[in-house]
């Protein structure tokens, strides 16, 4: 039944498609893959298989590389988005969760979410470096614009870790709300928005200042933040639903279901779409970003949580 209902709909979303990323690579957790999701046409194009539960994604600048933990199996996956294959796996210790790529794509980051460190490894040989102390349970990371600076959700401490990554070392800690998980830079790379999941907030912080600056009611077990225009979205896991908040005022400004049990959200690189996958329901909820609804569901595979960043734009004369 959602075949079908993903046929129909897909010409309902190739206009909005369009203009945005053109693939989402989706990790299916208990179905132990990826959904590659073709949204012009709103199909999985292909499935690509990955054992150990995948959780965390993060996608290369150039969109070549997807970068999948799977906290079972104790591993970052790397995967050739052109070739829809896995090319190669690093063995991790603890339980690998969030990860970031650098500016300049040499780094990559991941979440250990048993060792309560960032580990470090290097994107063209895979080595693993040295890890960075953080806060207990890390779980999503992001990296400043100029490269220099690494955000880190330490859960279990009700904190951000704010890591110098010159020096390879924690710098600050700031106290937010409790529990926060998924986090997000806003445009000029000065302030980080975390979804402090056990007090159904979102916490503003500045980085520059290293202060927390206030915090956004959302629904309930707000999950994953991201950034579309001058508005952020939290997904609402126990709501169904999104939050939207204005960047500037900081105040909500609406409130959009979508699927059940919502994780992972983000915006397509014009800012006009958000995709976001329903955990429960096996689908991806197509959000139409000025119109503040949810305009279609793609099905996917089971259990989508994506955990990260997880669109590609492609040249579609090129592949």
């Amino acid at each position: 039944m959602r075949w079908i209902f993903a046929c129909l709909i897909g010409s309902m979303i190739a206009a909005q498609a369009a203009c945005a990323a053109e693939e989402a690579f989706i990790t299916d957790q208990k179905g132990n893959a990826i959904s590659v999701l073709d949204l012009a046409s709103g199909h999985v194009a292909a499935t690509i298989k990955l054992d150990g539960h995948p959780a965390g994604i993060a996608m290369s600048r150039d969109a070549t590389r997807a970068y999948v933990t799977s906290p079972d199996s104790r591993q970052l996956s790397v995967i050739d988005t052109l070739a829809r294959r896995v090319v190669r796996q690093i063995a991790l210790p603890g339980g690998p969760l969030g990860v970031a790529v650098s500016p300049d794509g040499a780094t990559i980051y991941v979440a250990d979410w048993y060792g309560d460190t960032v580990q470090v490894i290097d994107a063209k040989s895979g080595a693993v470096r040295a890890p960075i102390k953080v806060g207990k349970s890390p779980s999503g990371l992001v990296v400043t614009p100029d490269g220099k600076l690494l955000v880190c959700a330490d859960r279990e401490d009700d904190s951000l870790s704010l890591v110098d990554l010159g020096k390879a070392e924690e710098i600050a800690v700031i106290k937010v709300g409790a529990h926060p998980f998924g986090i997000a830079l806003d445009p000029a790379g000065t302030r980080v928005f975390a979804a402090d999941v056990e007090s159904d907030d979102v916490a503003v912080v500045d980085i520059v200042q290293r202060r927390l600056v206030t915090r956004i009611p959302t629904g309930r077990r707000p999950y994953v933040v991201a950034i579309a225009g001058d508005r952020g979205f939290v997904t609402n896991e126990l709501a169904g639903t999104l939050t939207v908040f204005d960047l500037t005022s900081l105040s909500v400004v609406g409130t959009i279901p979508v699927g059940a049990f919502p994780e992972g959200v983000e915006a397509s690189h014009d800012g006009k779409t958000l995709y976001v996958a329903n955990w429960m329901d096996d689908t991806v909820s197509v959000v139409n970003v000025a119109q503040l609804k949810s305009t279609a569901e793609i099905a996917v595979g089971d259990s989508p949580r994506a955990f990260g960043t997880f669109l590609r734009q492609v040249d579609r004369g090129a592949n």
